[in-house]
């Protein structure tokens, strides 16, 4: 990943797993050896905050499980924090018990131990969607999502989520900064989201992102908040390259400026 932002042309980079500070030391070690300044990250899976609003959603869509929150800290962050994400880490694998388990029922056996010796940090459904792909289960990596794990699938199990302010006061309580990830998932207007992230205190709103359209993005860049870049890769299957995007720097945070 830190190689491919490199020869991309990044020169600030950000390592952000879902719920997990794993990564980070590599990620640093890797940045410093190819010239790349490197701040902390992490993507906090959040409560759902606000319903979508009518005709937001396009029609492949389903209504969110979650809301994302990026959390990135320039100055570092305590060990308090990351002992705060390692018990939300933990709380992701009874949810995958629950999700192998209905695959069970239907027939498709894994087991927890398949996905976990793939799972380097927190342990996810892009996990579990690689083994069920590995064992002939699906023929590609969406259809996992599509038929069986999905928010609305058959296998689908929820978990305990953080509120929105209680994330963002931790995040402050670090000097860290916030930003939502991808907005396009939540079926939110630009206008309304620009007002509810402003009112929860939230720094930044990732307006780059591969989902976006130049509408979308644009209408983001005006919402009043800084913006943010994101490459989203979520592994060998599904792997955007960072640094694909060009941001203009009078919108970018200035956390991240060159």
């Amino acid at each position: 990943m830190a190689e491919r932002a490199a020869k991309n042309g990044v020169k600030v980079w950000s390592l952000t797993d879902h719920d997990t500070a794993a990564g980070w030391d590599e990620a640093r070690e890797e940045a410093n050896r190819l010239g790349m300044r490197f701040i902390p990250g992490v993507e906090i899976t959040c409560e759902v905050p606000l319903l979508p609003e009518e005709n937001m959603l396009d029609a492949h869509q389903s209504n969110p499980s979650s809301w994302h929150l990026l959390a990135y800290f320039p100055e570092g962050c305590s060990h308090g924090f990351i002992e705060w994400l390692d018990a939300m880490k933990e709380a992701r694998i009874p949810r995958m018990e629950g999700m192998i388990q209905r695959l069970s029922e239907h027939g498709m056996e894994i087991s927890l131990e398949e996905v976990m010796a793939i799972a380097d940090g927190a342990v996810g459904r892009p996990h579990l969607a690689r083994v069920m792909l590995e064992k002939g289960m699906i023929d590609t990596f969406q259809e996992a999502f599509d038929l069986w794990i999905g928010d609305e699938g058959p296998a689908f199990s929820p978990r305990p989520l953080p509120k929105i302010p209680d994330v963002v006061n931790k995040i402050r309580s670090e000097n860290g900064i916030s930003s939502l990830a991808h907005p396009y998932y939540y079926g939110i207007s630009p206008k309304n989201l620009g007002n509810y992230l402003i009112s929860q205190k939230i720094d930044a709103v990732e307006a780059f992102h591969r989902s976006h359209s130049d509408s979308l993005r644009w209408a983001l860049m005006n919402i009043g908040l800084p913006i943010t870049v994101g490459g989203d890769s979520h592994g060998t299957e599904h792997n955007p390259s960072p640094g694909k995007m060009l941001a203009p720097l009078t919108h970018l945070h200035s956390a991240f400026h060159p």
